[in-house]
């Protein structure tokens, strides 16, 4: 009767079990496995570790470059309006008389609406009220949605607004009479 009821607990420590869990060359296998396991591990966190690295390296370069790219545009543009800064000094000096001093200012101003045109600087229209292009000011009496006046243009630059046009807006002054 005692070889029907076997012990299904686990042995204690120091207990003597009657078969070995594994073979010593599986152990070895194992072992074997585990240290390839390790090597492959350290071999992924290094590449990974480089990558890293220059993922670092090529996003410093590239913000370097458009850093330098936007400094060359700057560069040229200020070098562009130097001339016009030239003929502004020219003009304070000259000794002619108030219309040909306001004829030489004309002059400058459409040389350099000229160039700004050149670079990409288109006016805002200013009929209508549009708030993608316009900052109302203030309200007055007139057409609904029709801008009355303009105190500031407003500009693009490409497809961006860089400012809002500054405008007085048309309200219409028929209050109450659909209200019944």
């Amino acid at each position: 009767m005692e070889n029907s009821s076997k012990d299904t607990r686990p042995p204690k420590p120091g207990e003597a079990q009657d078969e070995p869990l594994m073979s010593s060359e599986e152990k070895e296998r194992l072992q074997a496995e585990v240290g390839e396991a390790k090597a492959l591990a350290e071999r992924n966190l290094d590449l990974a570790k480089r990558i890293q690295a220059e993922f670092d390296n090529y996003m410093k370069r590239t913000q370097r470059e458009k850093d330098e790219r936007v400094k060359a545009a700057n560069d040229k543009l200020l070098y562009d309006l130097l001339g016009f800064l030239d003929d502004f000094e020219r003009a304070l000096a000259s000794k002619g008389t108030p219309e040909e001093f306001r004829c030489g200012v004309e002059s400058v101003y459409i040389n350099l609406r000229s160039l700004l045109q050149s670079k990409g600087l288109i006016e805002t229209s200013c009929e209508t009220f549009d708030p993608g292009k316009h900052e109302a000011l203030c309200v007055g009496e007139g057409e609904e949605g029709k801008v009355l006046e303009v105190y500031q243009k407003g500009y693009y630059l490409g497809p961006r607004v860089i400012r809002y046009a500054k405008v007085k807006v048309g309200k219409c002054s028929d209050r109450g009479e659909s209200d019944g």
